[in-house]
């Protein structure tokens, strides 16, 4: 009797129905908004950790695949950032249509201010001029295509060592698909959307994992001896829970980013208290012409940046409209060691030098995200969202796996909706979600909407 009525737990738990759910529970309505998350999250989840983790990497594969390009001879001398920048744009314009769409990494030999054709409106990203005397300065163009592609020069004497094509540049087009390319905005929103899905399908999975008849350490061990379909969702669930801190830590730090959320509702907040980072931003992206016409101010600013003690690579890079500034960023692995600073484009005169500690809370607190998701924090910091990744794939797949096993024969099982009411607080945390997260909301309003349309569709009538 023992025996059968343990198959008969282990089966409902397999099955997504726990042993605690009665016709009172929320169990299956948390089941049931876990199988719909999960079904919107998992190619999101799929891509971005595909996408994330080949970005990871990408410079590390980039210094093994192209080292000639990434490398050079230490030495003392150094031509200035404008020089280098000049040959870039020449060796960029002379190749053949100056997007970098059939630009190779064997394209090299033009000297610093040689005098070629330059393309005047070739927009330029960013430089990228690195603290280590043995890497090369990078100038990234944006071709056609609205990529980045990298021209690559000695620091030490403009020599052109190469450039890449947008396919070519991993680090590139592999943070451009992470976030969304080549959909643009409508790309960035679904994969907003996806986001808040993965926050609700982690807070119902912890839910569901609970243990309600078992010690919570015996939850943490999968049970071996209970068949293939308890072990594959154990062997799901346990991994998800291992993960969840960090996976939560990570959907949440990810909205900053995004082009809704981050862009329309989190300025408007940090506007309204307060907050706004005196840093600003730059999204780069002057012309080849906009950029030359201040190439006395670009040296000046970045002698004042090193001569200020700003350690790690520096970047320099200005947007294309009127009145931006001279945009100055390093990248370092410490917090303590991030500044920003904005220049006069036309004096190179620096106004703002803004330091990690000068920032307000909430600016302060997505920046510790950036370096997170970027892994800028070392190898620890790379193994571990590297980790996560690993994870969320192994969670997607084995959610997949298990539905298909438990899917009734030819159809889709999704699990049934629940005519009770909700409690209080659980409808009154869906509304605040979905006012917090307005691309979920609508999300919420549109499954409503299409639930009751089913329901008036399929409404069964009676005889008179």
């Amino acid at each position: 009797m023992t025996r059968s009525g343990d198959a008969t737990v282990n089966r409902r738990e397999s099955d997504g129905v726990g042993a605690a759910a009665g016709p009172s529970s929320l169990y299956p309505v948390f089941w049931r908004w876990h199988f719909l998350a999960a079904f919107i999250v998992i190619p999101f989840v799929l891509w971005q950790s595909t996408t994330g983790t080949a970005y990871l990497w990408s410079e590390w594969w980039m210094d093994l695949r192209y080292p000639e390009l990434r490398f050079v001879p230490a030495s003392e001398a150094n031509i200035a950032p404008s020089v280098q920048l000049a040959a870039a744009i020449a060796a960029a314009s002379s190749s053949a249509d100056g997007t970098g769409s059939t630009a190779t990494a064997e394209h090299a030999g033009h000297e610093g201010g040689a005098d070629l054709h330059t393309d005047n409106q070739l927009p330029v990203q960013q430089i990228v001029l690195s603290d280590d005397l043995n890497r090369s300065t990078e100038v990234l163009l944006l071709g056609a295509d609205g990529l980045p592609y990298p021209v690559f020069v000695n620091p030490h004497d403009g020599h052109v060592l190469g450039q890449l094509t947008s396919g070519q540049w991993i680090p590139g087009i592999t943070r451009a698909l992470h976030g969304g390319w080549p959909l643009g905005k409508p790309g960035n929103w679904l994969l907003e959307l996806g986001n808040c899905w993965a926050i609700v399908m982690l807070i119902t999975g912890l839910y569901l994992w609970w243990p309600r008849s078992r010690n919570i350490w015996r939850a943490l061990w999968p049970r071996f001896r209970s068949g293939p379909r308890v072990l594959l969702r154990d062997a799901h669930a346990i991994v998800a829970v291992a993960f969840s801190a960090v996976l939560l830590f990570f959907l949440i730090s990810a909205l900053p980013w995004t082009s809704f959320w981050g862009g329309q509702v989190l300025s408007r907040v940090q506007s309204m208290l307060d907050q706004t980072s005196p840093a600003g931003f730059s999204i780069g992206g002057a012309s080849a012409a906009q950029m030359m016409a201040v190439r006395t101010s670009i040296d000046a600013v970045v002698q004042s940046a090193r001569q200020r003690d700003v350690k790690g690579t520096i970047t320099v890079q200005m947007s294309p409209w009127q009145g931006a500034p001279l945009f100055v960023a390093n990248r370092t692995s410490s917090l303590g060691d991030d500044r920003t600073l904005n220049a006069a484009p036309e004096t190179g005169q620096i106004s703002t030098d803004v330091r990690n500690a000068d920032l307000p809370t909430i600016p302060r607190m997505v920046a510790v995200g950036i370096h997170v998701h970027q892994g800028d924090f070392g190898p620890i910091n790379l193994w571990l969202n590297t980790s996560l990744a690993v994870a969320l794939i192994w969670i997607s797949v084995t959610g997949l796996i298990s539905w298909w096993m438990r899917r009734p024969q030819g159809r889709i099982g999704i699990p049934p909706p629940r005519p009770e009411h909700w409690p209080v607080g659980l409808v009154g945390s869906l509304w605040v979600a979905g006012i917090v997260l307005p691309i979920f909301g609508l999300s919420l309003v549109t499954i409503a909407g299409v639930s009751s349309f089913r329901r008036l569709l399929y409404r069964p009538t009676t005889a008179n």
